[in-house]
């Protein structure tokens, strides 16, 4: 039985708690407690095999959220999964991995984060992965166009193992970066520098041997889970944070969890870390009393530290795209996607003799990261935003950031990335990714996001019920000028489809999905096409935001510790103060990295009796 007591409990075995179990314990005198309410599922062939992975959304390792009827989206709702597994989200995600924005990092130092910046941030980047580039005279790497991969700026001995697909049969992954760059949109380098626009091929963190998942399960727990100064405990379900004393000192005593069947507690002596994401780390906050004290007065829960903007400020990427009919003959993943046996089988066979084929691929990895390519002046951006009724202290400094990218035509704003299959774009089938009832025949889809969304949604508790689920607002496309620069990249699409050598994979005439508008490039007919098929990109961030103070719309400070606490840090997606330029997995690793050296020095300067600042 291991003890009760420890020096950090970490709540949340996810990408970021285990970075942190895994770099605390390199200390054999420190002992971690992991506390995660899923479960190990790293030998499970949904989760090892890498495009198995939309059979875990809506499965036991998802929890399975559901938001708020959206206003915007003529009252849809949208399902948002989140790992429920060790792991999280890398344990379920579609494994892409892409660099966040030097831009972007410098904004979180702008905003008052001291010490937050891309050089600060860039080590930690190195340091989480290491990239498998195969050799210039290798087929894959002409076939995918990695030309653009700088060694100097990628990671080489990290513990999450990043590469790209090995097969060299499939022409659209050279055609959709071959099309770009006839466009003008050849990569300007690699993402991993922080400055990049451009089309590519991005890699996945899939092992390149095995061909299986590499998230933060294989990469940082597994190798040091014989520790013996590390516990981690699956199926522990965390009702609230034990607190003591009153703000601005505030001490996290440890955490109350609930393991087959049985209510315990587990005591910190050095802090509590709380790593559960984007929308249960606010969570646990309020259900032990820190939050919006209106909030927590209906509910009857006793209020230790009084921040209004615990949960607030939700950001994800809204996306929807169109799918295009391609050439008699071609090879789409359509059968795989309409359950087609022999497409099945064959793919089976190829995995399981040559860990090739489609299942050894991960979601999406043909990307651009683009500007907008027709110009918005600052006094029509302006007339948008007047408009919005956003009231959060972030909203003017994001609005003028957002008014920056847009005016500098080096720094993306939308994300384009394609797929040989149908995408669920507009169907009255359920907000997943993929279509549930596939049309007949191959297709092509080119999905767009953008980048900076300023609509900004909130994730509350419906109750003090622990078990309860959240409620999860994103309020996507509520800012007028989302609508707007999400319809005109969308535009953009048919110049991509109707450049070569892509152009020429896509049948004449061919269909589209049901719901696309007749007209690709009007712009008004986009905008309501967008209100009637945004998804989510599955990136939530930014409900604990780390500012200043709390007048700022702060949660956590630039140590990232709660304010109006002593001891009680947030270390996941949910600290960043603006949302990623893609997907945030690679920057979650990073920041958690940085986190464990901050929580090291913090550690030891307490125990030599300094205050680091």
């Amino acid at each position: 039985m291991a003890a009760d007591n420890y020096d950090f409990v970490i709540i949340g075995g996810g990408t970021a708690g285990l970075v942190l179990a895994n770099r605390l314990t390199e200390d054999s005198t420190i002992q971690v407690l992991v506390l995660e309410a899923g479960e190990d599922l790293t030998s499970d062939p949904r989760t090892k095999t890498p495009l198995l992975y939309p059979a875990l959304m809506g499965s036991d390792a998802d929890w399975n959220s559901v938001s708020e009827p959206q206003s915007a989206l003529n009252n849809r709702t949208i399902n948002l999964p989140h790992g429920r597994a060790l792991g999280g989200g890398s344990a379920i995600n579609g494994q892409a991995f892409i660099a966040t924005s030097k831009v972007g990092i410098d904004m979180w130092g702008e905003l008052g984060n001291s010490g937050w910046n891309w050089d600060a941030l860039a080590p930690y980047f190195k340091k989480s992965f290491a990239l498998d580039c195969p050799p210039t005279d290798n087929p894959v790497y002409d076939h995918f166009r990695l030309n653009y991969i700088d060694a100097d700026v990628n990671g080489t001995d990290g513990p999450i193992k990043v590469s790209f697909p090995t097969d060299t049969d499939d022409p659209f992954p050279k055609a959709w970066v071959d099309a770009m760059s006839s466009l003008g949109h050849k990569a300007s380098g690699d993402p991993f520098s922080g400055n990049f626009t451009g089309a590519f091929t991005n890699a996945a963190s899939i092992d390149p041997l095995t061909r299986q998942r590499c998230g933060a399960a294989e990469a940082y727990w597994k190798p040091v889970q014989s520790r013996k100064n590390l516990t981690i405990l699956t199926g522990a379900h965390v009702e609230k944070i034990t607190l003591a004393g009153s703000a601005p000192d505030v001490v996290a005593t440890g955490a109350l969890y609930v393991h087959k069947g049985e209510t315990k507690t587990a005591s910190a002596r050095e802090e509590v870390i709380l790593s559960a994401g984007t929308l249960h780390s606010p969570k646990l906050l309020e259900l032990s009393g820190i939050g919006d004290p209106e909030l927590l007065s209906s509910l009857g829960i006793p209020v230790l530290i009084a921040n209004k903007y615990v949960g607030e400020n939700l950001q994800d990427h809204p996306m929807t795209g169109l799918s295009f009919e391609v050439k008699d003959g071609l090879k789409t993943m359509d059968d795989l996607l309409r359950h087609d046996a022999a497409a099945v089988e064959e793919a089976m066979k190829q995995y399981t003799e040559s860990q090739s084929g489609p299942l050894a691929v991960g979601g999406l990895f043909s990307y651009a990261l683009l500007p907008l390519q027709d110009t918005l002046p600052p006094d029509v951006i302006q007339k948008y935003c007047s408009s919005s009724s956003d009231t959060h202290p972030l909203a003017q400094p994001q609005t003028e950031y957002l008014t920056r990218l847009l005016q500098n035509p080096h720094e993306a704003t939308a994300t384009f990335c394609a797929q040989a299959t149908q995408g669920n774009f507009g169907a009255d089938t359920g907000s997943a990714l993929l279509q549930a009832d596939p049309l007949p025949g191959g297709y092509y889809s080119v999905a767009v996001y953008i980048l900076q969304p300023l609509s900004r949604g909130r994730v509350h508790i419906r109750a003090a019920d622990p078990g309860a689920p959240v409620r999860v607002d994103p309020r996507y496309l509520t800012h007028p000028l989302d609508v707007e620069l999400l319809a005109r990249h969308l535009t953009y699409v048919t110049a991509v489809v109707g450049a070569e050598p892509l152009a020429s994979l896509l049948k004449p005439g061919g269909r589209r999905n049901p719901a696309a508008p007749a007209d690709l490039a009007d712009v008004g007919a986009m905008r309501e096409y967008a209100r009637r098929s945004v998804l989510s990109s599955w990136h939530p961030t930014s409900t604990c935001a780390m500012l200043p103070s709390v007048e700022q719309g702060g949660v956590v400070g630039d140590r990232l510790v709660v304010h109006g606490a002593r001891n009680l840090r947030v270390v996941d997606a949910s600290v960043f103060p603006i949302t990623t330029r893609a997907n945030p997995m690679a920057t979650v690793y990073a920041v958690a990295e940085r986190a464990a050296d901050l929580i090291k020095e913090d550690l030891a300067a307490s125990r030599e009796g300094v205050k680091v600042d």
